[in-house]
């Protein structure tokens, strides 16, 4: 189209259009890399957008940025930089291959769980006068595989009391997908004592409201309260490196204890909304249940004796009816005493006999 043809609202309005095509959660961290970008380009002295440039950026940042920041950082400025100037970083090969190389060594820090004894010992020992908010994140928090976010966002339309259980329905989560899970059995009752303690007349439908010597206020739960929830668990049971229990924790215990209870790749997927299965593959890689399986069946392996069939050596008359392979787990045998040697078999004593049935277990 020619320029001098478009009408002058039109670049207006596409720029409008344009600032939409950011998260609307995260714009303002796509803005701020951005600006850092085009500051550092600037007191560079430099107009361009080439992968040299980009490189060089990118090799200046790594000196201050671990691996996982600059693969965000990459990713928001291929974002901003697409809608701003229409050039497609993305395209740098040169770029990805640094980035995937400072990852090589990486280890990313990830927060310590909780175990399905250390949560049932926090609910049974820690007292509900200061503990009570605490207990009913734990309920819901862990059931659900919940981030922080998504329990400060709760709302009490996202709570369906079912009598003998509670559906939650997580909105608006990471992955742009709801999903819904159940409380039940103890959990459950924890969920019942907090509900019953708010205030009847809140105009506020946030569902956590915060809870002091027995009592709720009419103030909601900030975000960063939840963050310190595992931290404050792993204080009262007095568990080292108290300060690895960030706002994580829930979801990474929850997904740890499903699969040490014996969850699969796809049901853990579905219970923590992962679309990819990499990260879901990592907790079941990690999982000591799984570990010990896999060492038991090795080890049982090498220490089981072989125990030999002894119909694998008699003759081959009615042979057919002895196959070694035979995969039933129990058979019945049609045989002649001349067929069988009573010394095959310890203990066995045959004395004239015409024909019989033995019914012999294969293992």
């Amino acid at each position: 189209m020619n320029p001098k043809t478009t009408p002058p609202e039109i670049p207006d309005r596409a720029a409008a259009v344009s600032l939409n095509l950011l998260p609307q959660i995260s714009r303002k961290k796509y803005e701020t890399a951005y600006e850092k970008f085009l500051t550092w380009r600037k007191n560079s002295k430099i107009k361009s957008f080439s992968e040299n440039i980009l490189l060089v950026y990118f090799e200046d940042i790594s000196k201050t940025f671990k691996a996982s920041t600059l693969w965000s950082q990459y990713s928001m400025l291929r974002t901003t930089i697409n809608i701003e100037h229409n050039v497609d970083i993305s395209t740098y090969p040169k770029l990805r291959s640094f980035l995937k190389r400072m990852s090589e060594s990486y280890i990313p820090k990830k927060s310590k769980i909780l175990t399905a004894e250390e949560l049932q010992q926090f609910l049974n020992e820690a007292p509900d006068e200061m503990y009570l908010l605490i207990k009913v994140a734990v309920a819901i928090g862990v059931t659900g595989a919940c981030r922080r976010e998504e329990l400060w966002k709760l709302k009490t339309d996202d709570l369906k009391d079912l009598n003998s259980a509670l559906l939650v329905k997580i909105q608006n989560t990471k992955t742009k997908k709801s999903r819904t899970f159940t409380v039940t059995g103890e959990f459950y009752n924890i969920y019942k004592k907090y509900a019953a303690l708010r205030p009847l007349d809140m105009s506020e439908n946030r569902f956590f409201i915060n809870y002091r010597k027995g009592e709720c206020t009419r103030q909601v739960v900030g975000i960063n309260k939840f963050g310190g929830m595992a931290k404050q668990i792993a204080t009262f049971l007095k568990l080292p490196n108290s300060h690895l229990y960030t706002g994580h924790c829930f979801r990474h215990s929850s997904a740890t204890i499903l699969v040490n209870a014996g969850g699969d790749l796809s049901t853990l997927k579905r219970h923590d909304g992962w679309r990819s299965s990499s990260v879901a593959e990592n907790y079941i890689d990690d999982c000591i249940t799984n570990k010990i399986t896999v060492a038991n069946k090795i080890v049982t392996s090498i220490e089981q004796p072989t125990v030999t069939n002894p119909f694998t050596q008699m003759d081959t008359e009615n042979s057919h009816y002895l196959h070694e392979d035979q995969p039933s787990t129990s058979t019945n045998i049609n045989i002649t005493k001349n067929l069988l040697k009573t010394n095959d078999i310890p203990g066995l004593s045959l004395n004239n006999c015409s024909n019989f049935t033995i019914n012999y277990n294969f293992k």
